[in-house]
């Protein structure tokens, strides 16, 4: 029940755009606080560390346009923190750089409203690591001044003050950072032209700081406004980094060169190993889309397979098609009360290292991999020492039963146990079909046969155009089957091996 006493606020930099670079402190607010007001320029990935439950409010404040106005924001802080809930308010970059946070510390006074401010990485400090910029250095530049670019007079205020003194900036001994001044390039540079500075100064545009889209133009002084004008696409965020230290940029560069740099790619696996090969390729530059053609549920029925996992020490191998089969099969053993002892008399085997990882994860050893991943890798391990032996596959419904038929014939006896089921996608996603029809659609992911088989499905005639990345040698074979020949195969069974592949 509210007691009367006002909520805290917590005013929190979001950082330029990669919701890695929010603090470990400014993380920990946003999980505590009942209402996020989050800027248009914070990423909406940072929610993440919010509570399930909390408000969600974007606030806009987009540049020129914002469509929210600051006392309306201001309102909204005070009406919620007056209720007793905790709120962050997320901006983009710094709480202190260009963020207006005075204004709403002064309401939070005159409310008699608490409230914390933590600081975050602003757009300048990140172009040195995210644009190969380093905005200090030791022959170029020993001073740094942050300049707003979003001038009165493009407002069409003509006869509004002119608060910058231009020729003091010209002057300025070091590297000058102009922040939302996309709209007004061409009255800045000018200004700094007419106060005397050369029009030959170097000049880097940068949209999207640290961001997977981020874009970067060269350009000198005198060039700014044409060079805007002949990419339309170069919408904000933007800031402009002026001065000699724009020529390291190249040598500096690390993040748009590698290999996945802005590619899209649309990653086909269940949420679980879709989140993990996601972070992967992120790390690589891509913009991932995880949208799984297939769901992964526990089975209709449980009676059969608790059946067989009590007696599942009576076999000589324990066989795991996948990462899920692992998971279900453990859960369920934990589910009945049992632990690894019940399959003291068995061995271990898995299809691919992803899932001699899931087994270990359970404090269990696997005893064999094959170096090919898949069901003829298990096959070609067992065939020729298998007779008498006994196998229990864990799998789905719908899985291979090609290793299983093999060592049949070869004289061993083969059970297999449903720990899950795929329940496929029936359409294309949007959100798919959208980078499709706009030819921006760069890759696609395939880690397993069943993943690939209904990928195809659900492209249709589009999986021919589309590039592949196939986790195994026999999950290429099966697209170029089909009829895919843009196919990249992981040296390797791995996640890491996948996403270090070079489009």
């Amino acid at each position: 029940m509210f007691d009367g006493t006002p909520g805290k606020v917590y005013l929190i930099g979001a950082g330029p755009g990669d919701p890695g670079l929010i603090t470990v402190r400014g993380a920990e607010l946003l999980g505590r606080a009942d209402v996020v007001l989050y800027d248009g320029l914070a990423n909406e990935a940072l929610l993440a560390y919010a509570k399930v439950d909390a408000e969600k409010i974007c606030v806009g404040k987009h540049g020129h346009g914002g469509s929210w106005a600051q006392g309306a924001i201001d309102d909204s802080i005070v009406k919620a923190a007056a209720s007793g809930k905790s709120v962050a308010r997320l901006k983009g970059g710094d709480t202190a750089v260009f963020a207006r946070t005075a204004e709403e510390v002064d309401r939070l006074i005159a409310e008699k409203i608490p409230y914390e401010i933590v600081p975050g990485i602003t757009a300048a400090l990140a172009a040195g690591p995210y644009a190969g910029i380093p905005i200090t250095h030791r022959d170029w530049s020993s001073a740094v001044a942050l300049v707003t670019g979003q001038m009165q007079p493009a407002d069409g205020n003509q006869d509004a003050e002119e608060t910058l003194d231009w020729p003091a900036l010209a002057k300025f001994p070091g590297t000058l950072v102009l922040y939302m001044g996309s709209k007004t390039a061409g009255y800045w540079s000018g200004k700094l032209m007419e106060a005397g500075k050369p029009a030959s100064t170097p000049v880097a545009l940068i949209r999207r700081c640290s961001w997977h889209d981020q874009e970067t133009l060269l350009c000198d002084l005198s060039t700014v406004a044409s060079t805007l004008a002949a990419s339309p696409h170069f919408t904000p965020p933007m800031i402009s980094v002026v001065g000699e230290v724009i020529r390291m940029s190249k040598s500096m560069d690390w993040f748009s060169v590698r290999p996945w740099f802005g590619k899209r790619v649309w990653v086909t696996s269940p949420n679980t190993t879709g989140n993990l090969l996601a972070k992967k390729l992120d790390e690589q530059g891509a913009l991932t889309l995880v949208e799984p053609v297939m769901n992964i549920q526990p089975p209709d029925d449980w009676a059969p397979v608790d059946a067989l996992i009590l007696e599942s020490g009576r076999f000589d191998w324990i066989v795991f098609s996948s990462v899920y089969g692992v998971d279900g099969f453990f859960a369920r053993l934990k589910t009945l009360g049992k632990d690894g002892r019940l399959l003291a008399g068995a061995k271990l085997a898995a299809v691919g290292s992803a899932t001699a990882n899931a087994i270990a994860m359970h404090s269990m050893v696997c005893d064999m991999v094959p170096q090919t991943q898949g069901a003829d890798g298990i096959a070609n391990l067992f065939e020729q020492h298998c007779q008498g032996k006994r196998f229990l596959f864990v799998r789905s419904p719908t899985g291979e039963t090609t290793a299983m038929d093999r060592l049949r014939i070869a004289g061993a006896e083969v059970q297999s146990v449903y720990a899950y089921q795929q329940v496929l996608r029936k359409e294309l996603p949007s959100s798919v079909q959208k980078l499709l029809n706009a030819n921006q659609l760069d890759a696609v992911t395939a880690t397993s046969k069943n993943i690939a088989n209904q990928a195809m499905e659900l492209l249709g005639p589009s999986k021919a155009k589309v590039t592949w990345l196939s986790l195994s040698p026999s999950i290429s074979d099966l697209l170029r089957q089909h009829g895919c020949e843009k196919i990249l195969t992981a040296p390797e069974p791995s996640f890491e091996q996948l996403a270090s592949l070079k489009c």
